[in-house]
């Protein structure tokens, strides 16, 4: 599967790694220099340039992808990022990460995102499930207790 990556920071890397690892062809996209750190990621097609420009992403092959996911660490540029993907390229999934859970709600379809990944949101679930699976394992203080007769 071909699949674009808006954000070469430590998230888009660690997504890049594991789709890798599991067979597909990766293109990241970053505008900053320093993001460029291709040796982590060797196997990826890499790209310097500002993924909100229809050209970039144009020139990261954003027309053959069947995902594009906006990874960078600000809001705005994934918004725009996932709508050129949807609107611009008709990119079947967009994936968009959303960094300020204030922001959630604008990641829906209006905007190009078929899905939302916060980590905040994911964490608290993660922990409600946590508290709830701890809850049930426990025993309860009454049946702590023996009966005697």
């Amino acid at each position: 599967m071909r699949i674009l990556i808006a954000g070469a920071g430590s998230v888009g890397i660690s997504i890049a790694q594991g789709l890798l690892a599991n067979g597909h062809d990766v293109t990241l996209i970053d505008k900053l220099a320093s993001a460029m750190r291709i040796s982590s990621v060797p196997d990826a097609e890499w790209l310097l340039a500002d993924a909100c420009e229809i050209t970039a992403l144009e020139e990261g092959g954003a027309q053959e992808a069947e995902v594009v996911v906006a990874a960078t660490g600000d809001d705005k540029v994934n918004l725009v990022v996932s709508l050129l993907a949807k609107t611009e390229f008709a990119v079947p999934q967009v994936v968009a990460r959303v960094s300020n859970p204030k922001n959630e709600w604008l990641f829906d379809a209006s905007w190009g995102v078929d899905v939302s990944v916060s980590t905040p949101r994911i964490m608290t679930a993660l922990i409600e499930e946590a508290v709830t699976a701890v809850g049930l394992a426990q025993p309860s203080p009454d049946s702590s207790a023996g009966t005697s007769s």
